[in-house]
């Protein structure tokens, strides 16, 4: 994603020198957008900035056509997932400083041990300073978004505005790039600045002569050398190197330089994830307890279904603590994965990880601000069954004797140190007994508000006589619910805070209306549709699948999203099938790259331009470069 970044400055920068690469770089900025959404933040952003510093008419409409363009090619994504923000899982990760990975400001922004902060920061300056003196855009450029992007991570501590979902110290890397790019100009101008002070030493009164384009590329190379020697020392890959021992400690020598032992964390991380599973000591037991899951579902006594695992940080020695996640690749699709990589794109995250939690000795407890049942199985078992969830998969003494209790799991299988349970009277799709009550929406955040819902209903169910529903049909209740102040814990912002229990207020009260029986039959799951039969219709079902608004029915009304974050449908047929297609939001998006990308081929046919390249490291050295400049601004 930076590389594609640095492409698409780099089309970007020229193209407001001459009036070209329209197109690339368009597609390299929609290429970086793609790639993260963070780093869509950084590019556009950048791009921004960067036609800020040199704004004109001609630039003006350089600019417009190509941000225009990359917006409409990375539309297919970008739209949906703007429009999509309120249905997905704010992890609430604390806003640093301050919330336990730095004390300070001044520690983010300057990470490093005090003697090469000082270093890395005195060269930035230089470069920047240098780079404004002689007009050199680019490193203007870097030190102006250094300075906004500093100011942002102290802007965003309470995430973006309307969506949220961006943990500030996320930009800190974008400033470090910069700071480290700008370093590296810094070198080149000490360099150029020595070698004019020795020329004027060697012929005092003489105006050294600037620089060849031999000599800025020897400088150049100097510099790339000094960034190649600093690599390799964190590497402990240079020539030569080694790792040496005295009575002040281990340190990495080359020649008489002399660096710390400790290899960059990246280096082990890369390594330790390219060894993959099989070459991890553990992969028998990771493949064992595959197979046995895989067995379960092809077992006509048991069959496919969801799973949840035990919580615990010792699956690392799997390769990754999220190794079982895998579950339904590994199985064909048959056993699936209540934890999912991508844990704010679902608004059940927070319901997975609380029934977690109940079933694990010590869980992670990933996302914050949620009331945790911590170690409390018997919850989690009301929990798994409001979830859908077939299989309970145990791994330390501490769960599996608990588990052993209780009378609704069945031990099914063993696979090394994992104990498998499967979940009785647990159901896929559920008919309803009594009639859904219709939550009317308050004022606030829309994501927060469905979290106290979800949470109230799903930790609090002996409160409800009825399933809480957004929306439904005229003739279901409308209620209204409140904070319960006297449960109330910290306020918003503060630590400590826990997600406010609601209930019904008293206002708009609700009596349980009782609906006829129906049996459900046929439940088939595929990869993205479910399907089942009912033998009355015009009876609401529930559904336990994660709600978000792509999901369609055939043959029901609705879909209406249930808490905590399931579905419910009203069968208009005895058959029934969910889909999960696309919305029109997501067909105006297509529609959208569409007419980016014929733009982009009429702008590749129907090229323009205005004025000449100029070389940003000599040209500001030449006589009448001023006057070169000035002309590129008038021509077409």
């Amino acid at each position: 994603a930076l590389a594609l970044s640095m492409v698409a400055f780099g089309f970007f920068a020229r193209g407001l020198d001459d009036g070209k690469h329209r197109v690339w770089a368009a597609v390299f900025i929609a290429l970086s957008a793609l790639s993260h959404g963070i780093v869509l933040i950084f590019v556009f952003g950048g791009a921004v900035v960067m036609f800020l510093l040199r704004i004109d008419k001609q630039r003006f409409r350089y600019a417009f056509t190509t941000l225009l363009t990359a917006f409409l090619l990375s539309a297919f994504w970008v739209v949906p997932f703007l429009g999509g923000h309120s249905f997905m899982t704010d992890m609430k990760y604390g806003s640093e400083p301050g919330g336990g990975s730095f004390t300070t400001m001044w520690d983010m922004y300057f990470p490093l041990v005090t003697s090469l902060d000082i270093l890395l920061v005195s060269l930035s300056i230089v470069g920047f300073v240098a780079s404004i003196a002689k007009k050199r855009f680019f490193g203007i450029w870097m030190g102006t978004y250094s300075i906004i992007l500093m100011i942002g991570v102290k802007v965003a501590q309470g995430g973006l505005p309307v969506i949220g979902l961006l943990w500030n110290p996320r930009i800190l890397p974008f400033i470090y790039l910069l700071r480290y790019m700008l370093a590296a100009v810094g070198v080149y101008e000490l360099g150029l600045f020595l070698r004019q002070s020795i020329a004027l030493q060697k012929s005092p009164g003489q105006i050294p002569r600037p620089a060849s384009t031999n000599v800025s590329t020897s400088l150049l190379w100097v510099t790339t050398l000094l960034c190649l020697v600093v690599l390799g020392a964190r590497y402990h890959t240079l020539p030569g190197g080694e790792l040496t021992s005295s009575a002040t400690g281990t340190k990495y020598s080359w020649g008489p330089l002399q660096f710390s032992s400790a290899r960059a964390f990246s280096d082990g991380w890369a390594r330790w994830n390219f060894e993959g599973y099989e070459g991890k000591s553990s992969y028998g037991e990771y493949r064992g307890l595959l197979d046995t899951m895989d067995g379960l579902g092809k077992d006509p006594q048991h069959g496919c279904g969801q799973s949840i695992w035990e919580n615990n940080s010792d699956l690392n020695k799997y390769g990754t603590t999220m190794a079982l996640m895998l579950l339904p690749y590994w199985t064909n699709g048959c056993i699936g994965s209540m934890e999912g990589l991508y844990f704010e794109a679902s608004g059940t995250t927070p319901y997975h990880f609380i029934t977690a939690a109940a079933l694990s000795k010590q869980s992670s407890n990933p996302v914050r601000e949620l009331r945790y049942d911590n170690n409390d199985p018997v919850k989690g078992v009301d929990y798994m069954r409001m979830l859908g969830v077939r299989y309970y998969m145990a791994l330390t003494p501490e769960a599996i004797s608990k588990a052993d209790a209780l009378p609704e799991l069945a031990k099914v299988a063993t696979s090394g140190p994992w104990h498998v349970y499967e979940i009785q009277d647990t159901t896929l799709v559920e008919p309803l007994t009594v009639e859904p009550v219709v939550v009317n929406e308050r004022a606030g955040d829309r994501r927060e508000r469905w979290l106290e819902i979800g949470t109230s209903y799903f930790q609090h169910n002996d409160e409800w006589s009825a399933l809480l529903v957004d929306h439904g049909p005229d003739e279901w209740q409308r209620i209204d619910v409140i904070p319960d102040a006297t449960r109330a814990v910290g306020e918003p912002g503060e630590s400590g805070r826990q997600v406010d229990i609601v209930t019904a207020s008293p206002d708009t009260a609700y009596t349980a209306r009782d609906l006829e029986p129906v049996t459900v039959s046929n439940v088939k799951k595929g990869t993205e549709s479910i399907s089942f039969s009912v033998d009355k219709i015009g009876v609401p079902v529930l559904v336990k699948v994660s709600y978000f608004p792509n999901w369609k029915a055939s043959g029901a009304s609705g879909v209406y999203r249930a808490a905590p974050n399931m579905m419910v449908v009203v069968p208009t047929s005895k058959n029934v099938t969910l889909s999960y297609e696309a919305t029109r939001l997501d067909n105006s998006a297509y529609v959208l790259t569409l007419i980016g990308i014929a733009i982009a081929v009429f702008m590749y046919r129907r090229r323009f331009r205005y004025g000449v390249a100029i070389s940003p490291v000599i040209s500001e050295l030449s006589d009448n470069s001023s006057d070169k400049d000035d002309d590129s601004d008038n021509l077409v």
